[in-house]
Protein backbone atom coordinates (compact mmCIF):
# COMPACT_ATOMS: atom_id res chain seq x y z
CA UNK A 1 0.00 0.00 0.00
CA UNK A 2 1.06 3.26 -0.79
CA UNK A 3 0.77 5.67 2.01
CA UNK A 4 1.41 9.45 2.42
CA UNK A 5 3.12 10.11 6.04
CA UNK A 6 2.45 13.44 7.33
CA UNK A 7 3.09 14.84 10.49
CA UNK A 8 4.73 18.63 12.42
CA UNK A 9 6.93 16.80 14.30
CA UNK A 10 9.49 14.69 12.46
CA UNK A 11 10.68 12.33 15.44
CA UNK A 12 7.07 10.99 14.81
CA UNK A 13 7.00 10.97 11.13
CA UNK A 14 10.24 9.23 11.01
CA UNK A 15 9.37 6.59 13.54
CA UNK A 16 5.91 5.60 11.46
CA UNK A 17 7.89 6.04 8.55
CA UNK A 18 10.20 3.23 9.74
CA UNK A 19 7.61 0.84 11.45
CA UNK A 20 5.69 1.05 8.06
CA UNK A 21 8.56 0.46 5.47
CA UNK A 22 9.10 -2.72 7.96
CA UNK A 23 5.91 -3.88 7.03
CA UNK A 24 6.04 -3.59 3.53
CA UNK A 25 4.54 -0.74 2.63
CA UNK A 26 5.87 2.35 0.28
CA UNK A 27 5.84 5.31 2.04
CA UNK A 28 6.08 9.24 0.75
CA UNK A 29 5.74 12.68 2.35
CA UNK A 30 5.10 16.07 2.18
CA UNK A 31 8.16 17.51 3.26
CA UNK A 32 10.57 19.12 1.32
CA UNK A 33 14.39 18.75 1.40
CA UNK A 34 14.29 21.24 3.93
CA UNK A 35 11.67 19.93 6.28
CA UNK A 36 9.38 21.97 5.08
CA UNK A 37 5.41 21.28 5.39
CA UNK A 38 4.88 21.28 1.46
CA UNK A 39 7.31 19.88 -1.57
CA UNK A 40 4.39 21.01 -4.04
CA UNK A 41 4.72 24.25 -2.82
CA UNK A 42 6.97 25.79 -5.76
CA UNK A 43 6.62 22.88 -8.18
CA UNK A 44 3.24 21.01 -8.16
CA UNK A 45 4.60 17.71 -9.86
CA UNK A 46 6.56 17.23 -6.51
CA UNK A 47 3.50 17.03 -4.34
CA UNK A 48 2.90 13.16 -3.43
CA UNK A 49 -0.66 13.55 -4.12
CA UNK A 50 -0.14 14.04 -7.69
CA UNK A 51 0.60 10.54 -8.17
CA UNK A 52 -1.89 7.61 -6.57
CA UNK A 53 -2.26 7.15 -2.27
CA UNK A 54 -4.13 4.57 -0.75
CA UNK A 55 -3.89 6.13 2.52
CA UNK A 56 -2.74 9.37 4.95
CA UNK A 57 -1.80 8.91 7.79
CA UNK A 58 -1.13 11.95 10.24
CA UNK A 59 1.75 10.64 13.41
CA UNK A 60 0.84 12.27 16.14
CA UNK A 61 2.29 11.36 20.04
CA UNK A 62 -0.16 11.93 22.23
CA UNK A 63 0.22 15.23 23.89
CA UNK A 64 1.41 16.96 20.58
CA UNK A 65 -0.41 19.93 19.35
CA UNK A 66 -1.65 20.26 15.48
CA UNK A 67 0.38 22.17 13.34
CA UNK A 68 1.38 22.89 9.94
CA UNK A 69 3.63 19.77 9.25
CA UNK A 70 0.11 17.92 9.16
CA UNK A 71 -1.37 20.14 5.92
CA UNK A 72 -0.99 17.39 3.98
CA UNK A 73 -3.56 15.95 5.50
CA UNK A 74 -6.05 18.71 4.28
CA UNK A 75 -4.76 18.17 0.78
CA UNK A 76 -5.43 14.55 1.15
CA UNK A 77 -8.86 15.22 2.27
CA UNK A 78 -9.58 17.29 -0.44
CA UNK A 79 -8.28 14.29 -3.36
CA UNK A 80 -10.75 12.40 -1.58
CA UNK A 81 -7.87 9.49 0.05
CA UNK A 82 -8.66 8.24 3.06
CA UNK A 83 -6.94 9.66 6.67
CA UNK A 84 -6.34 8.49 9.71
CA UNK A 85 -4.43 9.35 12.96
CA UNK A 86 -1.69 7.11 14.69
CA UNK A 87 0.46 7.12 18.00
CA UNK A 88 3.78 5.98 16.79
CA UNK A 89 4.81 5.89 20.42
CA UNK A 90 1.30 3.25 20.75
CA UNK A 91 1.39 -0.40 18.95
CA UNK A 92 -1.96 -0.22 16.52
CA UNK A 93 -4.90 -1.51 18.10
CA UNK A 94 -5.83 -2.51 14.25
CA UNK A 95 -3.79 -3.01 11.23
CA UNK A 96 -3.04 -0.53 8.38
CA UNK A 97 -5.17 -2.58 6.05
CA UNK A 98 -8.27 -2.21 8.25
CA UNK A 99 -7.42 1.58 8.77
CA UNK A 100 -7.15 1.54 5.02
CA UNK A 101 -10.62 0.20 4.71
CA UNK A 102 -12.19 2.05 7.91
CA UNK A 103 -10.64 5.28 6.07
CA UNK A 104 -12.41 4.49 2.47
CA UNK A 105 -15.72 3.45 4.07
CA UNK A 106 -15.91 7.03 5.45
CA UNK A 107 -15.00 8.36 1.94
CA UNK A 108 -17.70 6.42 0.34
CA UNK A 109 -20.38 7.27 2.78
CA UNK A 110 -19.84 10.99 2.60
CA UNK A 111 -20.08 10.48 -1.38
CA UNK A 112 -23.04 8.49 -0.91
CA UNK A 113 -24.70 11.51 1.32
CA UNK A 114 -23.74 13.99 -1.27
CA UNK A 115 -25.50 11.70 -3.88
CA UNK A 116 -28.28 11.52 -2.04
CA UNK A 117 -28.73 15.25 -1.35
CA UNK A 118 -28.68 15.70 -5.27
CA UNK A 119 -31.34 13.28 -5.76
CA UNK A 120 -33.36 15.23 -2.88
CA UNK A 121 -32.61 18.26 -4.84
CA UNK A 122 -34.32 16.51 -7.92
CA UNK A 123 -37.05 15.27 -6.09
CA UNK A 124 -35.85 11.47 -6.47
CA UNK A 125 -34.39 10.67 -2.76
CA UNK A 126 -37.51 9.12 -1.26
CA UNK A 127 -36.54 5.35 -0.89
CA UNK A 128 -33.40 5.85 -3.19
CA UNK A 129 -30.63 3.68 -2.72
CA UNK A 130 -26.99 4.81 -2.93
CA UNK A 131 -24.20 2.53 -3.52
CA UNK A 132 -20.32 4.27 -3.61
CA UNK A 133 -17.33 2.33 -4.24
CA UNK A 134 -13.90 2.73 -5.55
CA UNK A 135 -11.33 0.44 -7.23
CA UNK A 136 -8.26 0.97 -8.96
CA UNK A 137 -9.37 4.95 -9.86
CA UNK A 138 -12.69 4.16 -10.69
CA UNK A 139 -15.68 5.41 -8.57
CA UNK A 140 -18.10 3.42 -8.66
CA UNK A 141 -21.83 4.66 -8.46
CA UNK A 142 -25.17 2.75 -7.90
CA UNK A 143 -28.48 4.42 -7.79
CA UNK A 144 -31.71 2.29 -7.40
CA UNK A 145 -34.74 4.29 -7.24
CA UNK A 146 -38.05 3.57 -5.39
CA UNK A 147 -39.85 1.29 -7.62
CA UNK A 148 -43.31 3.04 -7.31
CA UNK A 149 -41.71 6.61 -7.61
CA UNK A 150 -39.64 5.43 -10.38
CA UNK A 151 -42.59 3.46 -12.17
CA UNK A 152 -43.66 7.11 -13.67
CA UNK A 153 -40.05 8.59 -15.02
CA UNK A 154 -39.70 7.38 -18.33
CA UNK A 155 -36.12 7.24 -20.06
CA UNK A 156 -35.81 11.12 -20.50
CA UNK A 157 -36.15 12.03 -17.26
CA UNK A 158 -34.03 8.62 -16.11
CA UNK A 159 -31.04 9.78 -18.30
CA UNK A 160 -31.94 13.76 -17.14
CA UNK A 161 -31.36 12.26 -13.47
CA UNK A 162 -28.18 10.25 -14.79
CA UNK A 163 -26.13 13.23 -15.83
CA UNK A 164 -27.33 15.12 -12.31
CA UNK A 165 -26.03 12.48 -10.37
CA UNK A 166 -23.17 12.12 -12.40
CA UNK A 167 -22.47 15.87 -12.02
CA UNK A 168 -22.18 15.60 -7.93
CA UNK A 169 -19.97 12.90 -8.11
CA UNK A 170 -17.62 15.06 -10.17
CA UNK A 171 -18.19 17.96 -7.96
CA UNK A 172 -17.98 15.59 -4.70
CA UNK A 173 -14.59 13.94 -6.10
CA UNK A 174 -13.18 16.31 -9.16
CA UNK A 175 -9.64 14.24 -8.66
CA UNK A 176 -11.10 10.87 -9.87
CA UNK A 177 -9.78 9.68 -12.78
CA UNK A 178 -12.70 7.59 -13.67
CA UNK A 179 -16.52 7.98 -12.52
CA UNK A 180 -18.80 5.31 -13.31
CA UNK A 181 -22.62 5.92 -12.72
CA UNK A 182 -25.30 3.65 -13.42
CA UNK A 183 -29.04 4.68 -12.63
CA UNK A 184 -31.49 1.87 -12.08
CA UNK A 185 -35.25 2.12 -11.90
CA UNK A 186 -35.56 -1.23 -10.05
CA UNK A 187 -32.60 -3.76 -8.64
CA UNK A 188 -34.68 -5.56 -11.38
CA UNK A 189 -33.62 -3.08 -14.41
CA UNK A 190 -30.26 -5.02 -15.31
CA UNK A 191 -31.03 -4.75 -18.86
CA UNK A 192 -31.41 -1.23 -19.29
CA UNK A 193 -29.50 0.80 -16.88
CA UNK A 194 -28.43 4.61 -17.73
CA UNK A 195 -25.17 5.18 -17.55
CA UNK A 196 -22.92 8.37 -17.23
CA UNK A 197 -19.49 8.55 -16.98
Amino acid sequence: MKILVVADDIADAENLEAMLLSDGHEVTSCRDEFGGPCRGLDHIEACPLERRVDLAVIARSANTRRGLGEMGALCAERRRVGVVEIDPSQPADESIAAMHARAERGVCHAHERAIIHELESAGAGDGAFVGVSRTGGVVRVTVLLDRVRSAATDDAALARLSDRVGAAARRFDRFAPTIDVVVRRTSSDLDDPHHTH
